[in-house]
């Protein structure tokens, strides 16, 4: 399979494949994926995480516009540089 193909399906079909045919491995993986947010694309940094102080949630590390390192909550959308 080609790596476009790969890329193509969504982070839900590409987990379920890993859980195999057991059916409470795949139901924990659907409440897993959809209460958990998708992570941003992979950059020249990694993947990089922090907690939120304001929610508790991941914060996921990013590029502002200027190209400064800065972490954004996937929930509630706090920043921190």
């Amino acid at each position: 399979m080609g790596t476009f193909a790969e890329e193509a399906r969504t982070r839900l079909a590409t987990m379920l494949r890993m859980a195999g045919d057991s059916a409470p491995d795949r139901h924990r993986v659907i409440t897993y994926v959809g209460a958990t947010p998708d992570p941003p694309p992979l950059g020249p940094d990694g993947i990089r995480t922090a907690g939120c102080p304001e929610c508790q949630s991941t914060m996921w590390g990013q590029r502002d516009r200027d190209g400064r390192p800065i972490v954004v909550c996937a929930r509630c959308g706090h920043v921190e540089e």
